[in-house]
C-alpha cells in the first residue's frame, strides 16, 4: 500500500516524531511512504535533523505552528504547491496536526485528494482549533491522543469516524553505556544527565540544587542544541555552572539513541503548558531504556508511573541522587516502560492508524 503522510519530516518537533515513528513502522511493514513535507516553519525557523531527507520526501508547503489559533490561515500567505499532491498517487493520506499546515489552500484540493483515498486528520492541536477552514472540511476520520483531547473539542470535528489512537512509543533499543560513550568521544569516568529538546532557560530555577548534587556526586549535565537560541541560553548556563556541557547537535533517533546509552538519566525540565500537551519526547527516548526525570505537571501528566517525576528542586535534587546512585525506583520505572511500550508500540499504533483509515 502507498501511504501519504503531510507533516513536518526530519525536524525538532513534535509533529515530526510522531510522523516518524509511524511512518517508519509502516515502512518496516512493507508499505511504501510518500512525505509531503513542510520546507520551512513560521514563526521562527525549522530547526533540522542532522540528516539529508530520504528520497521519498517531497517539500511543498510551509507550516505555522500557531495555527490552530487564527481564525483564517489565508492572510498569512503560507507556501503551499499543490503540484505533488495531485500528481502523486496514494491509497490513503494523514495530515498531522491540520490547522498548522494552509488549509485554506489544502481545502481548494482537499476533494480532489479524498478521490485518491481517504484523508484522515491527526489531531495534534491542544486546545480547541479556532481556524473557521479546518471545520469547513470533512475528514474521512479524525484521530485524538486521549480523553482530554476529546472533551476539549473532538465532538466538533467533522469526520466519518473519530477514534482515541494514542501517540506511540519508540520501541526498546538497549545499549551499552561504555560503548556508546566511546562512539560519541565522551569520557567514562563520571555519571552523565542528558537534556534536549527543552527550553535551557527553564533550567535557572534548578540549577543551584543541581549545582550542589554535581559537587557530591560528580556528574555533567549536557546539553544538545542546535538552534541559536537555545544555544545562547545553554551558553549562558554553561558561564556559571561549570559541570555544564554543549553540544551543538539535533541527532536524527539513531544517534540520539547513542547519546541515550550513553547517560545515566534524562532530565525534561518543562514549565506547565498553557494548552493540553504530550510529551514527544518521552515517546521517543523511553525505549532507550534509561531513566526520565521530569517535572510534575501537565506536560508529563500520562506518564504516572513509567517516569521519575519531582516538584520544588530539592526534589528534583533527591530524586536524581536516587536515580545515579541506583535506586529501586529506577528498575521499577524500567519494568512498567516496558509494559507501555509493549502496549503502545509505533507498529501497533501505525497499524491501528491503517485500519481506521481503511474502514472509513
Amino acid at each position: 500500500m502507498r501511504i501519504a503522510l503531510m507533516s513536518p519530516w526530519n525536524d525538532c518537533c513534535g509533529v515530526a516524531i510522531h510522523a516518524w515513528l509511524v511512518g517508519s513502522a509502516w515502512l518496516s511493514q512493507g508499505h511504501e511512504l510518500l512525505v509531503f513535507a513542510s520546507r520551512d516553519e513560521r514563526p521562527k525557523g525549522r530547526v533540522p535533523l542532522d540528516r539529508p531527507d530520504e528520497p521519498f520526501v517531497r517539500r511543498c508547503w510551509e507550516m505555522y505552528r500557531y495555527g490552530d489559533r487564527v481564525k483564517d490561515d489565508a492572510p498569512l500567505g503560507l507556501f503551499f504547491d499543490p503540484e505533488p499532491f495531485l500528481e502523486e498517487e496514494f491509497d490513503v493520506l494523514f495530515v498531522e496536526k491540520p490547522c498548522s499546515t494552509p488549509l485554506s489552500a489544502l481545502s481548494r484540493i482537499f476533494d480532489s485528494l479524498r478521490e485518491k483515498g481517504p484523508v484522515v486528520a491527526i489531531m495534534h492541536e491542544g486546545v480547541v482549533p479556532e481556524n473557521r477552514r479546518f471545520y469547513e472540511l470533512e475528514w474521512d476520520a479524525a484521530t485524538l491522543f486521549d480523553e482530554r483531547y476529546m472533551a476539549l473539542y473532538g465532538r466538533s470535528i467533522r469526520a466519518r469516524r473519530i477514534r482515541i489512537i494514542p501517540y506511540p512509543f519508540h520501541p526498546v533499543c538497549e545499549g551499552d553505556k561504555a560503548g556508546a560513550r566511546d562512539a560519541l568521544g565522551l569520557p567514562d569516568d563520571r555519571a552523565l544527565v542528558l537534556t534536549f529538546g527543552m527550553r535551557a532557560s527553564h533550567l535557572w530555577p534548578v540549577m543551584p540544587a543541581l549545582s550542589e548534587l554535581a559537587r557530591e556526586l560528580d556528574f555533567t549535565l549536557l546539553i544538545l542544541a542546535k538552534h541559536e537560541e537555545a544555544l545562547r541560553e545553554s551558553r549562558a548556563l554553561k558561564g556559571k555552572y561549570d559541570f555544564v556541557k554543549i553540544r551543538r547537535e539535533a541527532p536524527p533517533p539513531d544517534r540520539l539513541y547513542r547519546y541515550l546509552h550513553a547517560s545515566d538519566a534524562v532530565l525534561l525540565h518543562r514549565r506547565p503548558a498553557p494548552y493540553v500537551p504530550v510529551s514527544s519526547t518521552v515517546h521517543l527516548c523511553l525505549g532507550a531504556m534509561r531513566p526520565i526525570v521530569c517535572s510534575d505537571n501537565n506536560f508529563f501528566t500520562p506518564y504516572d508511573g513509567f517516569v521519575i517525576k519531582y516538584g520544588a528542586p530539592e526534589e528534583l535534587k533527591e530524586k536524581l541522587r536516587g536515580v545515579l546512585v541506583g535506586d529501586d525506583i529506577v528498575q521499577e520505572a524500567l519494568d512498567r516502560a516496558r509494559q507501555v511500550i509493549r502496549r503502545f508500540s509505533a507498529d501497533r499504533i501505525a497499524s491501528e492508524l491503517l485500519r481506521l483509515a481503511l474502514a472509513s
